[in-house]
């Protein structure tokens, strides 16, 4: 009898302890949040470091979310999110791309959640009516983005000196540099295109500053065909600039991180590519690292470059709402303004919000700082950057035809019609995307 006493005191005893700690919330536990992203420690978006540090930050700061973190490398990332919606397995919280229209589409099929009250619950003020349009569908918000991709020419200081060449403040000027580097037998612009994508944005910068911003829209979001003149012309150049030896003999075969080593090893010049691989850039290269903008093309045209966000926040719509909403405070843990400094100085990249001020006050590279302030200095006349606001069924034909523009093996027209042909269909179907 007495043991059943004492057996029944300290299970009353227990009862009590576990009572206690409920009510308090020590017996809480964490909810789990499983998250995808691509910031690995090497290549394109190699801000590792400092995912991994505010991952543990904000889970201290929030003890009720535990993070079940996968790493994906940056372009499988779009294939492999991609699948997971078609299988009905996505993550509860991924950092993928491209926003716009792939967003969109998943957004149409209901497998992201709206955000709409996070954004009003955590006052995310930082994201721009540019960057909400781009994350929206039909009048909701879908994903939070994070990080602002720029395109710039990144350029070897040495290498310039040596020749006796400045930067280039006109397209003139610009293609007198490329003949002087050619005359000194080197490459003027570290290009690849094995991975097809690269051609795209290459595309993208030509486009923006031939038709302008404007002119981009009356044919993304209104009626004008992509056959029209100005598009024309930057077919013509882009082609041009291959026929003419910009870019390295055999550029299809080449794969875009072997057309980076061939400039961070000194054999080109120029790489004409985003801040996407900035980290790399700023930790690889064995010279002083220069950037600055490629001037405009046509007359008219004023300077620019190609923007957008990087990759997204996005949450599954098939996530517990425990899951959501622990995933929305998460998010905003990471894009608060006390992180983008961590995101700045570790990770070289610099998140949307992120002001001119904070650039000179926090320690990061040059390049890095000089990358953003050149590229966020003309935010009304930024563009658009193709294969993240075209449809997906757009982009697939986008790829093969630019391959065969860049080598001669299609003319402009052709090319032109070509993706006419798609862009129709994609509209017929519903696939546009509208901000």
């Amino acid at each position: 009898m007495k043991t059943n006493k004492t057996h029944m005191r300290r299970l009353q005893a227990t009862l009590s302890l576990m009572v206690m700690a409920t009510a308090s919330g020590a017996m809480a536990e964490p909810v789990p949040v499983v998250q995808w992203d691509q910031f690995s420690n090497a290549g394109i978006t190699a801000a590792g470091p400092a995912m991994e540090e505010l991952i543990k930050v904000c889970e201290a700061a929030l003890p009720d979310v535990n993070i079940e973190r996968t790493v994906v490398p940056s372009i499988g990332i779009r294939e492999s999110y991609r699948l997971a919606v078609s299988a009905d397995k996505t993550p509860d919280l991924g950092y993928t791309w491209p926003a716009a229209s792939v967003l969109a589409g998943y957004a149409r099929t209901g497998k992201v959640a709206p955000l709409n009250s996070y954004y009003d619950k955590y006052g995310w003020d930082n994201v721009n009516a540019f960057y909400r349009g781009r994350n929206s569908y039909q009048g909701k918000l879908y994903a939070v983005p994070m990080e602002q991709d720029l395109m710039g020419v990144y350029y070897n200081k040495a290498m310039f000196a040596e020749l006796g060449l400045e930067v280039p403040k006109t397209y003139a000027e610009f293609k007198t540099v490329v003949d002087k580097i050619k005359e000194a037998g080197k490459i003027p612009i570290a290009f690849g295109n094995r991975d097809r994508w690269p051609a795209t944005n290459t595309l993208s910068l030509i486009l923006g500053l031939t038709a302008g911003r404007a002119e981009e829209e009356k044919v993304f979001f209104g009626e004008e065909p992509w056959t029209n003149p100005k598009f024309k012309l930057a077919a013509e150049t882009f082609q041009q600039w291959g026929k003419d030896g910009y870019f390295p003999k055999g550029f299809n075969g080449i794969g875009y991180d072997e057309a980076n080593a061939l400039f961070l090893g000194g054999r080109a010049a120029m790489n004409i590519t985003g801040t996407w691989v900035l980290q790399d850039m700023a930790r690889g290269a064995k010279f002083d690292l220069g950037v600055f903008m490629l001037p405009p093309i046509s007359d008219g045209v004023p300077p620019g470059t190609m923007w957008g966000e990087g990759s997204q926040w996005q949450v599954s719509a098939a996530a517990s709402d425990a899951a959501k909403d622990a995933a929305a405070s998460y998010i905003n843990c990471l894009t608060s303004k006390e992180n983008r400094k961590t995101w700045v100085e570790k990770g070289y990249l610099v998140p949307i919000g992120t002001t001119a001020e904070d650039l000179k006050a926090w320690n990061t590279m040059p390049v890095v700082k000089d990358f953003y302030a050149e590229g966020l200095k003309t935010p009304d006349t930024n563009f658009y950057d193709l294969h993240t606001t075209v449809p997906e069924s757009v982009t697939q034909v986008l790829y093969p035809e630019l391959q065969k523009l860049a080598s001669g093996d299609e003319t402009p027209d052709s090319f032109l019609a070509a993706i006419q042909a798609s862009w129709q269909a994609a509209i017929a179907n519903g696939e546009r995307w509208v901000p």
